[in-house]
């Protein structure tokens, strides 16, 4: 009777669990998705429309917040620093992609890609050039927090001047969405961000 009574809590749990995960019909209606990181971090990523996604990223203290706009889910086209929910203006990046790039979108699975972006500094700082190598791989069932869907792996290569970092990042195709699972740099080794959480419900 015990081991009956566990089996249907975890099937109840297991039930609430995916009736809350992400789907595209959510985002369709002006959700936002929200993903937590083992740091406590948590990303809310929303469609804009177009292709665009937003994406702003809290943390428990209140630090170190900003918020980005990508095409794609991929190629992020602003970012600007938070105090609160104020943007700090002199904080702006925008990013000058080849024109034709936004016509390539959505990312496919076995795709690459090599662009060449221009970035802008609201501060006044030099414009720098940015190249920005993209490999994907194949489509498979991948679980995000509990949550189910078909996406597949991107490895997107910074590389500025004498500086470069990879991200790895899985895309869910079903909601056009791509999610940071890990970081490479020279100096710093491999960090990971697997995420703990994936939910319509905020934090």
């Amino acid at each position: 009777m015990r081991l009956l009574l566990i089996l249907v809590l975890a099937g109840l749990s297991g039930s609430a669990l995916a009736a809350d995960c992400p789907r595209r019909s959510d985002l369709e209606q002006g959700a936002t998705a929200y993903v937590t990181y083992p740091d406590g971090g948590t990303v809310g990523l929303r469609w804009l429309g177009a292709g665009m996604i937003q994406e702003t990223t809290r943390f428990p203290d209140g630090m170190g917040e900003f918020r980005m706009v990508s095409m794609g889910g991929v190629f992020i086209i602003d970012e600007v620093n938070l105090d609160g929910d104020a943007e700090l203006k002199d904080s702006r990046i925008v990013s000058r992609f080849p024109g034709g790039l936004h016509e390539k979108m959505p990312v496919r699975a076995k795709m690459e890609m090599t662009v060449t972006a221009l970035n802008l500094f609201a501060d006044g700082t030099e414009s720098e050039e940015e190249v920005i190598e993209m490999k994907s791989g194949g489509l498979a069932e991948v679980e995000i927090a509990g949550c189910v869907y078909e996406g597949f792996p991107i490895l997107l290569t910074y590389h500025w001047a004498d500086e470069f970092f990879t991200s790895m990042m899985t895309h869910l195709p079903e909601l056009g969405l791509s999610l940071e699972l890990a970081r490479m740099d020279p100096d710093g080794g491999t960090q990971s961000y697997a995420p703990l959480r994936f939910s319509l419900t905020p934090p």
